[in-house]
């Protein structure tokens, strides 16, 4: 058998399916190359499949898939995860390192702490390829576990896969969820910990159902499912304990609305609620709460609370989502239209509404302004991928032709992988400066917005691409564009925040009407206004 499996092996790094990769990767890569073979067998959606993995990666040097694998060379298994992703074209993968027998075998890759169970994340939804990246890299930022990540290039039975995100997944481990591990089958309910999430698909097997609550005349229940123990491995006493610990919770919420109680505050970890809250209203993503969305509970001998995270699943926020496009406003907890089993919590409205922990929050947020998150910072960052990425994402999106066409969910586009980092910026600018609003922060760091004068037009007559230049620069606030007809009818309306020391905007109009028009600009302290000709 390891005869045969070396040429196998041999004719897959030799032979014409390395001759086919060639055409997207034979000027190499500065990302890990993650190669895999699966006998010519197909990766179901379970279960898992024997396959062949080998790694290639120097920092110091390219990487081409015909130098020998040096991170890892041997056998996985492999199968297709996700729900609703899982019929896309480009899908995302969960492996397991194995030994040659095929029981599960801790390894480090790529610098990663030693585990077995590994995720190929492949980026479709989200054509920055950077939205879980810069969320799980600030939760980390903000002191708490999640999933660490690494950007590289996949190969399947010689076919290229394009850019996918290596990381882990979310399970109870040492250096991942860090809850106290039960002993033996023997122990008490109260000896270990829980790793549990909220999420729609649900049956009896795997979890249980919240009560039904009422709010805003809508009924609403959601699922949990049990992740540890595992739902084939818990024992009847830990469902019935962390049940009724849930139970207990969101009874005392429902107090907590009712009474004005503060007793449900000694179950949970407000800190920790009110850090989750800000990640994912900053994200502004519509799957907050509901979907993906983990706990966990260490023993009772550590202190027993409730806490949220680690953060998972961000490819459809900041904006990239058919109702929030272009949208940096209001807020995702008190959203009620969803119907079961995609239901938000009762309890986030509840406590919103709870001035003490509206303030925590506040106060919070307030913090991580002052230490942490700015659009500076963001900007940096996506700036920093950008050239880290460039090479990547032109074969990725050679391979996955979805630039300027519409995704499955019908979508806009940008035209170019630039563009669609610039709408990412933008939009996280915008949102962090809406919050600052709602959340009463007043920014030390910027002075007020000078006022929009001495601004050149041009070119002008235009053919609707325009550039808006100031001589003193721009302000990171908000800028408003307006485009209103010599007869006062508006026809345009797009607002940017600038980079920082940028002098110029840059807009395009694709209007078809020719003719004399005035451009607004505005910003929360002043506006201007010029004539231009659009031919």
């Amino acid at each position: 058998m390891i005869w045969v499996r070396l040429l196998h092996i041999f004719i897959f790094c030799f032979g014409p399916y390395c001759m086919f990769s060639q055409s997207l990767i034979d000027g190499g890569t500065s990302l890990p190359l993650f190669i895999i073979d699966t006998y010519d067998n197909e990766i179901p959606n379970e279960p898992k499949i024997e396959a062949h993995l080998g790694i290639i990666h120097s920092t110091d040097k390219t990487n081409y898939i015909t130098d020998p694998f040096n991170i890892y060379n041997g056998r996985i298994g492999i199968e297709i995860r996700g729900n609703g992703t899982v019929n896309f074209e480009k899908v995302s993968y969960l492996f397991e390192t194995q030994d040659e027998n095929g029981e599960n075998n801790n390894v480090s890759l790529l610098d990663f702490p030693k585990e077995n169970d590994w995720v190929l994340y492949g980026p479709l939804i989200d054509r920055s390829l950077l939205r879980n990246v810069l969320t799980y890299d600030l939760a980390r930022e903000m002191g708490y576990y999640a999933s660490r990540t690494q950007f590289c290039e996949v190969l399947i039975n010689g076919e290229y896969l394009g850019v996918y995100v290596f990381m882990e997944k979310i399970k109870r481990d040492k250096n991942r969820v860090d809850i106290t591990k039960f002993e033996d089958e023997d122990s008490s309910p109260t000896d270990g910990g829980y790793l549990f999430k909220i999420d729609s698909w649900w049956n009896e097997s795997i979890g249980w159902q919240s009560n039904t609550y009422s709010i805003n005349d809508t009924e609403r229940k959601w699922n949990y499912h049990y992740l540890y123990p595992k739902a084939d491995e818990i024992s009847e006493n830990q469902k019935e304990y962390i049940q009724n610990a849930m139970h207990q919770f969101e009874q005392g919420m429902q107090l907590l609305k009712t009474t004005g109680s503060h007793e449900v505050y000694d179950l949970f970890d407000e800190e920790n609620f009110a850090d989750y809250f800000l990640i994912n209203e900053l994200s502004h993503n519509p799957d907050a709460y509901r979907l993906s969305t983990y706990f966990h509970k260490d023993s009772e001998a550590v202190d027993g609370q409730i806490r949220l995270g680690p953060v998972w699943d961000y490819n459809f926020g900041f904006s990239n989502y058919w109702d929030r496009q272009n949208e940096f406003r209001g807020w995702e907890y008190d959203n009620d239209w969803w119907e079961f089993p995609h239901q938000i919590p009762t309890w986030w409205t509840t406590l919103l509404d709870d001035p003490h922990f509206l303030n925590l929050v506040r106060e919070r947020w307030a913090y991580w302004r002052d230490n942490l998150i700015s659009c500076d910072a963001f900007s940096e960052q996506i700036n920093d991928w950008h050239l880290k990425l460039e090479g990547p994402a032109k074969r990725n999106f050679a391979k996955w032709q979805i630039l300027e066409e519409p995704n499955v969910f019908d979508w806009s586009a940008g035209n170019t992988y630039q563009d669609e980092l610039d709408y990412l910026n933008t939009f996280i600018c915008q949102r962090i400066l809406w919050m600052d609003e709602a959340l009463d922060f007043k920014d030390k760091s910027i002075a007020s917005s000078p006022k929009l004068e001495n601004l050149e037009i041009f070119p002008n007559p235009s053919d609707g691409n325009i550039n808006i230049r100031s001589v003193e620069g721009f302000s990171i606030v908000p800028h408003t564009l307006k485009l209103y007809t010599i007869n006062g009818v508006q026809v345009f309306n797009q607002v940017l925040v600038p980079n920082p020391d940028e002098n110029d905007l840059n807009f395009n109009y694709t209007g078809s009407e020719a003719g004399f028009y005035i451009l607004e600009v505005s910003n929360s302290t002043s506006s201007h206004k010029s004539k231009i000709i659009i031919r």
